[in-house]
């Protein structure tokens, strides 16, 4: 007896190759030092940011935003108000052919968790959900504790943005 299979059907999925981005920063623009972005209206892109991320994505890559949002513990802004930004964000982007695969935030005040970056509590619950390659994804924030992070994460390649450029100025760093 010969049985026939359609190749579809036995053909295991790739690993992702992901491009992990912080948000403030890089995707927008931070709020002044010691402020948080609370609202919309306060949410400005970066200069650069949509050709880069349509650079990435001719490049195979998916995107997962990796952010710390502490102003949620300190009362600055809620769980409500950060949806709201992120569906703004995530609306502005799909309009430019960007569709981000997940977000993942912590909430939470400093020392109080293991999801706050630079710890890789994120980049954990991101690999928990997602079959990710960490060889072919990459880090790309405006820190060079996220940066270590992942490359202690075992991420390949990870870039920081340098600031105050008029447009997205990237220092690879491996």
């Amino acid at each position: 007896m010969i049985i026939w299979l359609r190749a579809k059907n036995n053909v295991m999925s790739q690993p992702k190759k992901i491009a992990f981005l912080d948000r403030d920063g890089v995707i927008n623009k931070n709020a002044a030092e010691h402020c948080y972005i609370t609202k919309v209206k306060d949410f400005v892109f970066n200069e650069g940011i949509f050709g880069l991320l349509g650079d990435l994505k001719n490049k195979g890559f998916e995107f997962i935003i990796i952010t710390n949002q502490r102003g949620i513990a300190r009362g600055q802004f809620s769980e409500e108000d950060l949806k709201n930004i992120h569906d703004h964000m995530l609306r502005m982007l799909a309009e430019k052919g960007i569709e981000v695969l997940d977000i993942f935030y912590c909430p939470h005040e400093v020392n109080s968790c293991e999801c706050r970056k630079p710890l890789p509590g994120l980049l954990k619950a991101a690999c928990r959900k997602y079959d990710i390659s960490l060889e072919s994804s990459v880090v790309i924030s405006d820190t060079k504790s996220d940066v270590k992070m992942g490359y202690d994460f075992g991420i390949k390649t990870c870039i920081k943005v340098l600031k105050d450029r008029p447009a997205m100025a990237l220092e690879f760093l491996g």
